[in-house]
């Protein structure tokens, strides 16, 4: 059984096997004409034993990697 940190304090954790149903982007314009899109993508989730937030549901540690992707207008790429 994995142990890690939560809140503070050293905790026993039960990974949990899950599946992807949706990874949407969320897009931003910025006002130098570029535009980025981003989206958070998991790799682990880890149910922390014993903990409850205050509906009952159980406490999860999520472990994810952000992507980004940034088209720019060419007057603000590097020439080559």
């Amino acid at each position: 059984m994995p142990k890690m940190n939560f809140q503070g304090r050293e905790v026993d954790a039960t990974e949990v096997e899950f599946q992807t149903r949706k990874e949407d982007w969320n897009e931003y314009q910025l006002m130098d004409g570029s535009a980025i899109k981003m989206k958070l993508v998991v790799s682990a989730v880890f149910r922390i034993d014993g903990t409850y937030d205050n509906e009952g549901n159980p406490a999860y540690q999520i472990k994810s990697t952000n992507v980004a992707a940034v088209s720019s207008p060419d007057a603000l790429k590097k020439k080559p």
